[in-house]
């Protein structure tokens, strides 16, 4: 019998899927794979964060305070006479049995805002200090700050952010593309944080702040003035790395009547040297 082979076409390597077809499952797929593996990382960060040393996470929170001074525009200020009273307030906002060595930090900046980096590092801004009217107010904003150290939050914020990098390498195969860029993400990771951690801090504060004074009154005084202001361009600084909006000021109150604690406590009057 003879073999007559068939006719080649020229088609007959073409796939009858469409091309975009194609490259949206591939796409896809990338996506898929790469949101699985930082999902399963950022557990992996969740696990590995409370078994790292203190003196490590002191090590990390000095080296990232230079660029936190940048950040916040700010300069230090050493012998402001507030900072006695400031260091004072913040230790004394901690649990007896789980205190932490603190350092306050207060920069001349034109930003309203505070925060907290790794190590035990407070930061808060002199336009923050001039937007403040009680003692109470300020409280709640240290306490809210140290439930951050306390929760270790910023080096959370580290390993997502090197997650972040090392999968943006493997696909790219550098770093961000720039060196720079790389610093400047895990350095603004100690200044940002998720909504839940932000949610856990304001719980944290208002804890602190009842503990200390035995109510929460006049403790978010503060933020309800800010929102009514927050269209100016300082304002909206304070905002953008503590987003307590309404609603959170909502939840907060509605805890507080949940578990019964006193919410309409006398104010407590800032000390003389932070009158202007």
């Amino acid at each position: 019998m003879e073999y007559k082979p068939k006719e080649i076409k020229e088609e007959v390597n073409i796939s009858k899927i469409h091309p975009l077809a194609n490259l949206t499952y591939l796409l896809g797929t990338v996506i898929g794979v790469s949101a699985a593996v930082y999902i399963a990382l950022g557990f992996a960060v969740n696990l590995v964060v409370p078994h790292v040393p203190e003196e490590t996470e002191k090590a990390i929170g000095d080296a990232s305070i230079a660029s936190a001074y940048v950040i916040l525009e700010g300069e230090p200020i050493e012998n402001d006479p507030r900072l006695s009273h400031l260091q004072e307030l913040l230790d004394s906002l901690q649990e007896s049995e789980d205190k932490i060595p603190l350092t306050l930090h207060l920069l001349k900046s034109e930003i309203v805002n505070a925060a907290a980096i790794s190590g035990g590092h407070v930061l808060v801004t002199t336009s923050f200090l001039d937007e403040v009217k009680s003692e109470n107010e300020l409280a709640f904003v240290l306490a809210h700050e140290l439930g951050h150290l306390k929760h270790r939050d910023g080096l959370r914020g580290l390993g997502r952010a090197l997650v972040i990098n090392v999968g943006w390498s493997l696909i790219f195969g550098t770093a961000g593309g720039d060196s720079g860029v790389v610093g400047t993400v895990l350095n603004l990771s100690d200044l940002n944080y998720s909504r839940s951690q932000e949610s856990a801090a304001d719980l944290y504060g208002l804890k602190a702040v009842i503990r200390h004074y035995g109510h929460g009154g006049h403790s978010l005084d503060l933020f309800k003035r800010l929102q009514k202001e927050e269209t100016k361009f300082k304002i909206s600084e304070y905002f953008h790395s503590h987003p307590l909006s309404e609603n959170r000021i909502k939840k907060l109150e509605e805890i507080a009547e949940k578990n019964g604690w006193d919410m309409k406590g006398e104010k407590t009057a800032l000390p003389g040297v932070f009158s202007k």
